[in-house]
This record gives C-alpha cells, structure tokens and sequence, in this order.
C-alpha cells in the first residue's frame, strides 16, 4: 500500500514528507505510524480518498476523524492526509499537467503548520485538518507568495461576494508582502487558472483576513507591506469582534492582553491599541 505506483505517479507518506521539508522529528514519528502497520478498514479508506474529491471532501474528512478516533497530537490523521496527496492527489497533479512544484509549494501547507504549532505549544502536533481537504482536493494552490482557492462551498464565500464562486486569496505566515512579490503571485495565479482552470479564470479575487483590518492603519507605518497588501482591495464588510489576531500577530496566545507578548513592533502597537479598547477584527475585501 506504500510503494510507489508502477507509472512512478503516485508518492509515499515519507516521499511527500520529505519533498515538503516535513521537520525531521515529525518525519519520525510518521515513520513509527508506518511501521507499526497502521491500516484502515474500508470506510476509513473511503474516507481517505474521499478528502481529495471536491464534491465529498468535507463529508470525508468527518468520517476519516471518527474512525481514527483518539489521535491526540494529530500525527494519525497528518500521516494519512499524506498519504492522500501522495497516492491520490499528485497523480491528480499529473494528469492535469500541473508542475511538480505547485504541488511542492501548496503541500507544504503541512510542514507549516506543524511548524506554528511548535512555536504556539512547544511542541510538534498537527490540528489544521479542518482546512487542509482544499489543498487535498486541488482546490487551493500556492503560486509564489500567496495562496487562491476555488472557492465553492457556502461558508468559504461571503456572502456580500453575491456570487456562488469566487477565488479566495489566503496569506500564508510564511508569505512575503513585498509588493513585487505579491504582484508575481497574482499574476501567476491568473495564468494558472487559464491554463488549469479556464472555467474559473475572470471570477473575482477576495480575501477575508486581520490583514485586511482597517485598524491597521493606526498601527502600522505608512511604507508597511501590509498596507500595502490592505490597499490593493475594496474593503466592503468589516468584523471588530473576531480574534484572528491572536493567532496571527500572536502565535495562539490565549493570555489577557496586558500579559501579551511585545517582541516586535506590530505586536507592541496592538497591544496598546487593544489595552485601550481598540479592536483589531477582520476585514473582507474584493481585489481591485
């Protein structure tokens, strides 16, 4: 079940790993998960498949929690999702002709996340599983700095978008907002969709992010990234009250505010804004 497909198409849990610059402990204890035997019944392996189809992908992922069952750290459920990108999703990648690479950058998305929850807790764990069935499913890539998805399901599109499907841009935490850099990536993104996804390309670009936060502009210096970032979108809703910050700007820490951390200059700007009853939320804006 771990060799490599005869046509060389399809990837092992440790090749996928390996390409994606997994941390080498993490890589050790998906090698422990391999060689215990780890096995699903059939429904589990349904499941598996399942989160690498754009139509059952949420329904799978579900499925594929319950049947694991206790999986404290997250490793179980890590080591399957990628064993799906290897067995089901490069060859996807394949035959649509999307370069190795896109699907080198995009799943990178686990190595990262396994890497924030080390700097959050101290330790290696994987709980992203909620999101990563986008990249499973070709439905979110990362093209230079930024990622887009495909964005179809209710709670992916705002509703304000007024349109069923839209691309949504993310920013990785790892993202340069060099302007350059995000100007290469958008234009990537626009080839990309002509080229893989005719039927997509010419919807309109939106983001929903802390970045987009108008209060942005009492913190941050005028040269920043990103604003600059802020300024390339309509902003057309705003939401005060959501804590993406915390995560963002504070890697997950849950403590009061006056006993936030105050490493950089974002971080010691908003923490005086937030002490004094500013709030920072989210904004949603459409790409200019």
């Amino acid at each position: 079940m771990h060799g490599d497909d005869a046509d060389g198409t399809e990837l092992t849990v440790m090749q996928v790993a390996k390409r994606i610059g997994m941390a080498e402990p993490v890589i050790d204890v998906l090698r422990q998960i391999q060689e215990s035997g780890e096995t699903l019944a059939p429904e589990g392996n349904a499941a598996v498949r399942g989160l690498t189809d754009p139509s059952q992908r949420a329904a799978s992922w579900h499925a594929l929690k319950s049947t694991l069952g206790n999986d404290p750290d997250g490793f179980r459920i890590l080591y399957w999702m990628l064993y799906a990108a290897g067995r089901y999703t490069f060859p996807t990648y394949a035959r649509m002709g999307i370069p190795a690479t896109v699907f080198d950058d995009t799943m990178g998305c686990f190595s990262r996340f396994v890497d924030e929850h080390q700097v959050s807790y101290g330790k290696y764990g994987f709980d992203r599983d909620f999101w990563t069935y986008r990249e499973l499913s070709a439905r979110l890539f990362r093209l230079g700095t930024l990622e887009f998805e495909l964005a179809y399901e209710a709670d992916d599109v705002p509703a304000i978008a007024g349109m069923p499907r839209i691309i949504n841009i993310h920013i990785p935490s790892n993202a340069s907002l060099d302007p350059e850099h995000c100007d290469a990536s958008i234009a990537s993104s626009r080839d990309f969709l002509a080229s893989f996804f005719p039927n997509w390309a010419g919807l309109p670009y939106w983001c929903e992010s802390w970045l987009l936060s108008p209060a942005l502009n009492q913190l941050l210096p005028e040269r920043s990234h990103i604003l600059a970032f802020q300024r390339r979108f309509d902003i057309r809703e705003t939401n005060p009250d959501a804590d993406d910050w915390r995560e963002w700007v504070f890697q997950r820490n849950n403590a009061p505010i006056a006993e936030l951390p105050e490493r950089t200059s974002l971080q010691r700007n908003m923490k005086r804004f937030l002490l004094g009853g500013g709030k920072v939320g989210i904004g949603i804006g459409r790409l200019r």
